[in-house]
């Protein structure tokens, strides 16, 4: 593939189909206040649908998924979190500067979650709102109940396996981890995480440079 076509396709589409990357990241805008990352969209979802599909459609191989967002909306981070879940492929995301919120959950979705050494991680109850009559807003504030439940389940299916969980209870099972989970989260409001925290309670699975994935030639190898 030619230098410059390849530099286009990371630039313009985010992905690097020769050797199956994925850069997954918010959308340049000159409209946006202060340039600030607009974060997880629908921009960003259906991009990286688009690039997962196509790597999907031409290679049953290893795809490495190069994260680096902050949260956003949950609709639009729960699609790419299924279509993570539901790949024929193998998935390892690599996480840049910070997994928070929105993008915590779509690491989850990941056969292999790798941190970068100083970047952390933060999960919380995230906000809504509601316009409408009462009843709406009561509707809706009880449906986001359900989507908490949500990603509480999410977590606690991959912390279950995390050396704090193991350690800590001789015999874990979910409905404990949750536990651990909500009351971690409402005293704290934000919890936040080193990369090193994230592996210990099972968030990720480890750092790059660390023995299990030593080099980025490993990981792309994985």
């Amino acid at each position: 593939m030619a230098e410059d076509t390849l530099l286009s396709e990371m630039h313009i589409h985010g992905i690097n189909q020769s050797s199956r990357e994925i850069y997954l990241h918010g959308h340049y805008s000159s409209y946006l206040e202060n340039n600030e990352e607009p974060g997880v969209e629908y921009k960003m979802a259906t991009t990286f649908v688009k690039n997962l599909h196509y790597l999907q459609s031409i290679g049953d191989e290893s795809i490495l998924i190069h994260m680096h967002t902050i949260g956003g909306s949950w609709n639009d981070g729960i699609a790419m979190f299924n279509s993570v879940e539901y790949s024929p492929n193998i998935i390892t995301i690599l996480v840049y500067a910070h997994a928070r919120s929105m993008s915590s959950v779509i690491l989850q979705s990941a056969d292999h979650r790798i941190m970068m050494p100083d970047s952390d991680f933060m999960i919380h109850h995230g906000w809504s709102s509601a316009e409408g009559s009462t009843l709406a807003c009561i509707s809706a504030f009880n449906f986001e109940k359900k989507l908490v439940d949500r990603m509480i389940n999410i977590y606690a299916k991959k912390c279950i396996n995390g050396e704090f969980f193991q350690s800590k209870y001789k015999s874990v099972d979910c409905d404990r981890v949750k536990t651990y989970l909500k009351r971690k989260m409402r005293d704290k409001g934000d919890w936040w995480m080193s990369s090193e925290e994230a592996v210990y309670y099972g968030f990720a699975d480890g750092i790059l440079g660390d023995d299990n994935y030593s080099t980025m030639e490993f990981i792309r190898s994985i």
